[in-house]
C-alpha cells in the first residue's frame, strides 16, 4: 500500500492524515476505537491481537469482568501498557453505545479525553483512528465537525496527531471535510 498524506500546522499540533495500517505507523500513543465489551474483535484491534497476542485482550476482559454491569461506558478510555507493544499504551476509547451508535460530540469527548490521557504519558506522537466510522454510524463529515474543535487546542507536549485511514477515498473525503469547513 502507497501511503498518501495530507497535513496541518496549527498553533501547537501538527495534524496528519495518512492512507496506512495504523499499527505501522510509528507513535508513542495508539487511539483506537473500542466496543462496550472491549472485544479487540474488529478492525485495528482485531489487528493488534493478530500482531501483539491475546495478553492484551485478556487484560481487557479481567478490567470489563470486574464490573457490574460488565461493559463500559461510552466516552471512557482504557490505556493498555505491555512489553509486547512499540507503544507507551494503546488507548482503547468507546465512543460509541452497545448498539454502535455515536454522536458528533461522544466522539469530540472521547477523543479529547483520550489526548488528555496521551498527554499524560508524556507522548510526542500520536496515532488516532476515525473513531465510530467503521463499525459505528457515524460519517466521516461528522468525524471531521467532531474533531475540529480540537484543532487548535495545546495538547503538549504531543508534537503530532496523525489520523490513519485505509483507504485514499475516505482519507479524501475525511480532508476535505476537516481542512475546508468551519
Amino acid at each position: 500500500m502507497q501511503t498518501t498524506a495530507t497535513t496541518f500546522q496549527s498553533k501547537f499540533i501538527h495534524w496528519s492524515l495518512k492512507t496506512c495500517n495504523i499499527l505501522d505507523e510509528p507513535a508513542d500513543v495508539l487511539v483506537c476505537s473500542a466496543n462496550v465489551s472491549l472485544n479487540l474483535s474488529g478492525g485495528v484491534g482485531a489487528d493488534l491481537l493478530g500482531r501483539y497476542g491475546i495478553k492484551m485482550q485478556t487484560e481487557l476482559h479481567q478490567r470489563i469482568n470486574r464490573r457490574t454491569p460488565h461493559a463500559a461506558r461510552q466516552g471512557e478510555v482504557f490505556a493498555y501498557s505491555g512489553s509486547e507493544l512499540p507503544y507507551k499504551a494503546v488507548l482503547h476509547a468507546v465512543a460509541v453505545d452497545g448498539w454502535y451508535h455515536a454522536t458528533k460530540q461522544d466522539v469530540q469527548e472521547t477523543v479529547e479525553k483520550s489526548l488528555r490521557m496521551a498527554m499524560e504519558l508524556k507522548a510526542k506522537k500520536v496515532t488516532l483512528t476515525a473513531l465510530a466510522t467503521g463499525f459505528g454510524d457515524l460519517s466521516l463529515p461528522d468525524f471531521a465537525d467532531a474533531i475540529r474543535p480540537l484543532l487548535e487546542m495545546d495538547f503538549s507536549p504531543i508534537e503530532e496527531v496523525c489520523l490513519c485511514l485505509l483507504e485514499d477515498y475516505r482519507l479524501a473525503q475525511l480532508a476535505s471535510h476537516l481542512f475546508t469547513r468551519g
